[in-house]
């Protein structure tokens, strides 16, 4: 049998983890759907290989330049980067020449990434060991095609369908449960105002007497005021830097915006989960039905904290300015650039004599 290694050099964290399990699920896969009498062999190296080489423009050329030394004879380079070729979505970058291919893994969207990122490896495996880019577009590719360009095959999403995989690929990697984890400020206000609505009658009155449509509004406002806080009192929108063309800072806005959104609604269910405990066990049912003057039932506690959850909502809105903005900002994906950045200068600055 024929040794084919694999080497996948993958960013840090998401992407890492992802590729760790191609080193596990990879070589099964292979050996069951190429069908060839070979021994696959899958290396993974997790250092930021964009960083690496800050002057080259693209960075396909950065894989190549990465791998030029070693001793693999394919290489996948999967990083946490959203791409576009031209309005497409860029899916996969891939140099049959020098065995290179690269995965944006943002591309793939936001659920099943183990399963979508091994399924596409092997499809690219399986065209760079053939020459063939009929392999890159089988049946279940998803609505992929192939684009040729200067000898490299281009695998990319219409932009309709595309960016809405992309947004949601962005949201996945930015990790918005942790953003919920590090606002421990917010949460400490949260509860401070939560309190307030479960021990105070006046509170389960107002909630009570509110319709649907009140409710429903005072709770979309708590949220949005929560996640306009955060990212205002973060630094978290991106303004354009004057002679920059940077054609995706729209998109890290959005993604941002949305890992916000995401991270609050996450907090606001996780408080209300807690607030209503509390109200189960704080508030007995004759005190409520004598307080509200009618029979009470378990839409009156749902109400109640609901309308106490709004209030620690807003009051967490007001902590959350005092977090650590690193703790904040890891949740996006401009500080990410900026760390990138900040390492490629340092590396630019210790090759220099």
């Amino acid at each position: 049998m024929t040794e084919v290694t694999i080497g996948v050099l993958a960013d840090p964290d998401l992407a890492t983890r992802l590729a760790r399990s191609l080193r596990d699920d990879l070589p099964d896969e292979l050996a069951r759907v190429v069908g060839e009498q070979v021994e696959w062999r899958v290396l993974v190296n997790d250092d930021p290989f964009e960083a690496m080489y800050p002057d080259s423009v693209h960075l396909i050329d950065k894989a190549r330049e990465y791998v030029r030394e070693t001793t693999w004879d394919l290489a996948l380079c999967v990083t946490d980067l959203p791409l576009r070729d031209g309005r497409s979505v860029l899916v996969a970058d891939i140099d049959p020449a020098h065995q290179v291919a690269l995965i944006s893994l943002p591309a793939l969207g936001g659920m099943r990434l183990r399963q979508r990122l091994r399924e596409l490896a092997v499809r690219i495996v399986e065209a760079l060991r053939s020459r063939r880019s009929a392999a890159l577009t089988r049946p279940n590719a998803r609505g992929l095609r192939v684009v040729e360009q200067g000898g490299e095959l281009r695998l990319v999403r219409p932009v309709r369908f595309g960016s809405l995989f992309l947004l949601a690929g962005m949201v996945r990697a930015n990790r918005p449960w942790q953003l919920v984890v590090g606002l421990s400020s917010a949460l400490a206000g949260a509860m401070a105002g939560t309190a307030f609505g479960v021990l105070y009658s006046s509170i389960w009155l107002l909630a009570t007497a509110m319709g649907p449509l009140r409710l429903t509004g005072i709770t979309v406002s708590a949220l949005v005021a929560l996640s306009a806080w955060i990212i205002a009192g973060h630094g978290l929108w991106e303004r354009r830097i004057d002679g920059r063309d940077d054609r995706y800072l729209a998109l890290r806005n959005a993604g941002t915006v949305s890992t916000v959104a995401v991270g609050t609604i996450v907090f606001f269910l996780a408080l209300y989960a807690i607030t209503l405990v509390a109200v189960a066990v704080v508030i007995p049912p004759d005190y409520l039905t004598s307080t509200l003057g009618r029979p009470c039932g378990p839409s009156d506690y749902l109400t109640i904290a609901l309308m106490a959850t709004v209030l620690g909502t807003v009051a967490g809105a007001v902590g959350s300015g005092l977090e650590d903005d690193v703790t904040v900002r890891k949740a996006t994906y401009g500080y990410r650039e900026q760390e990138r950045r900040r390492v490629a200068e340092d590396q630019r600055r210790a090759r220099e004599p």
